[in-house]
Parts: C-alpha cells; structure tokens; sequence
C-alpha cells in the first residue's frame, strides 16, 4: 500500500509517525515533477495536491485533504472515479468560532473604530457610536455544520437566541434553539440582529445572499462571513451597506481574493475585513493527523473512511 504524502506542513518526524502507524510505504515527492510521477502509484493521497494531478491517479482509492472546502477537487476529472474524498471538517471550528465572535464583539464594542481613533492619538470619540450587547439577541448562523455549530456553542454563554438554517434540519442541532431548511431563511431574517454565514460554495449558495435578502434584514443587522465568497455578491454588499440598509459586516471570505485594492469595501468605515485567516490556528497539523490516522483504521478495516467523507454531486 502507497501513501503519498504531500504537505509542507508535515515534518520528518509526522512522516514517521504515519510510516509507524499505517504500516505502508510513504510516497514524498522533492518537486511538482516528481509529484505528478509519484501521483500514479499513490493508492492513497494525505494533503495537498494540484487538482489539475488528480486525473493520473488511476489507483487512488482515497484522498484526505487538510482543508475544508472542496469545490476544487470536486470540479476536475478524477483517474479514479470510484475515489473517496474526505476533508478536514472539524479542524477550524474553535478557531473560525473565535473569529466570529471577535468581529461580532468589535462591532458591538467599536473596538475596529477605536482602533482607528488610537492611530490618531485621540481620545475621544470625533461621533456617536451605537454600542450595543449580545444579551437577549438573536442570532441565525447561516450553514449549520462543524463550524455552525461552534459558533453556536459560544453565542450561548452570552444569552443569545440562536437559530440555525441548513440544507436539511436532523434534529441533532444542539445550542440552537430553532432550525429551519434554507428554504425557509427570507421569512426569519427580519428577525436576526446578526447572521453569521458559514456556507460551503456550491452552484446553490452563489450569490444565494443578494441585496433583496440582506435589505429583510433589520438596519441594526450585522453580517459576519467566514464560509466562502461567493455567497455575498460583492456589489450587492456595497450598495446595501452604503445606503444604510445594513449596519455593517465582517469579512473574512469575498468573492475575489486577493480583494482588489480598487474594491469600495476597503474604504468603508462599517467593514471589517481579514484576509482569509480565520482558519489558521496552531492546532491544524495535530487535528489533520488525527482525522487521517482514524480515517486509515476504517480504510484498512472496511475499505472506506468513514469520518467527513464528502459527497461530490452535492460539493460538500
């Protein structure tokens, strides 16, 4: 049995660990040449791969990658069909849960404005702020899984109401007091003082949050994203925010990344932007490992992982 292993994160000594605790011969390539040789003879993949690579892996029965989204991987051709994609769901969602709650508190506590004010030495505020707290708020998380329900999790220590919409409501959504299909979103977002958007990109969810949703709801709304880009159209989010339809929005994901230095949502004082960052955290190489590492004992055992397998018709 081949493993390719293919990140750069992983040192000498995690490459020994997968050696000792699989058992099989570990592939590792010194360049993108010998990787696209080694590809072939791989009949399981661990990291990172050019998904244009994939259609030489003829004999791949399984590919575990360390990141979530999956919307590349799943566009291109496989060598093997009948591959099994996993991905590294339950990795990020302390840290992204983190991010949010820290854009979320910024924007209640102007510490994004303070921030600015301190740079000019002024002590005090030049206009009024609306500072505002989370107790008795309500709060639809917009995507409901691994991260969806982090965040969850954390809203419920601060009294928020919390509900939460999916594709299809299980019933196992815990920390969240109500939950609804997506096809039920428009009727609550009058309701929302926050939305918090943790969707995966599919053909679905492109620009599924355009203008007429994000004007149902309440001016005082805050939009936080930390799901993908392309949920948000990008000038639909400017002209709302301008107008005063919005009360502002946390960014960590946008339609274009690099944003361009030219977009108007660089400028605008009721924006907070990161740079797609939410997701590092010092913990990404332990939680990897141990997803694939409990991913092999089922492959070995039944042929299959079981933990995060993704369904590619869906993308997620």
């Amino acid at each position: 049995m081949n493993i390719l292993v293919s990140w750069d994160m992983l040192d000498a000594n995690d490459v020994e660990l997968i050696r000792d605790r699989t058992g099989a011969a570990v592939l590792q390539a010194e360049s993108k040449e010998q990787l696209g040789e080694l590809i072939s003879q791989a009949d399981v993949i661990f990291g990172f791969v050019h998904p244009s690579l994939l259609a030489r892996a003829e004999r791949c029965h399984w590919l575990q990658i360390p990141y979530a989204g999956v919307e590349r991987v799943v566009s291109v051709p496989w060598g093997n069909p009948e591959m099994v994609l996993t991905n590294g769901s339950g990795i990020f969602g302390p840290n992204i849960a983190e991010h949010v709650m820290g854009m979320i508190l910024a924007f209640n506590r102007g510490l994004h404005v303070a921030r600015d004010y301190q740079h000019s030495r002024t002590w005090q505020w030049a206009k009024p702020y609306s500072f505002r707290e989370l107790t008795e708020s309500c709060v639809g998380i917009l995507g409901f899984g691994d991260i969806g329900r982090h965040v969850a999790k954390r809203l419920a220590g601060f009294d928020c109401q919390v509900i939460a919409f999916r594709t299809v409501p299980r019933g196992d959504e815990g920390y969240a007091s109500e939950v609804y299909a997506l096809s039920e979103l428009d009727q609550h977002l009058p309701r929302l003082d926050y939305l918090v958007c943790a969707l995966p990109h599919t053909p679905k969810t492109a620009g599924f949050l355009h203008k007429e949703r994000l004007r149902r709801l309440p001016k005082h709304a805050v939009v936080i994203n930390v799901g993908r880009g392309s949920l948000i159209p990008e000038q639909d989010l400017v002209e709302v925010l301008k107008a005063g339809e919005l009360a502002g929005a946390g960014l960590d994901v946008l339609p274009q990344e690099p944003l361009p230095a030219e977009s108007e949502l660089w400028s605008l004082p009721n924006v907070i932007i990161t740079p797609h960052n939410s997701g590092l955290t010092p913990f990404f190489k332990a939680r990897a490992l141990e997803i694939f590492l409990e991913n092999w004992a089922s492959f070995v055992e039944t042929g299959r992982p079981v933990r995060n397998v993704v369904e590619r018709e869906k993308g997620y």
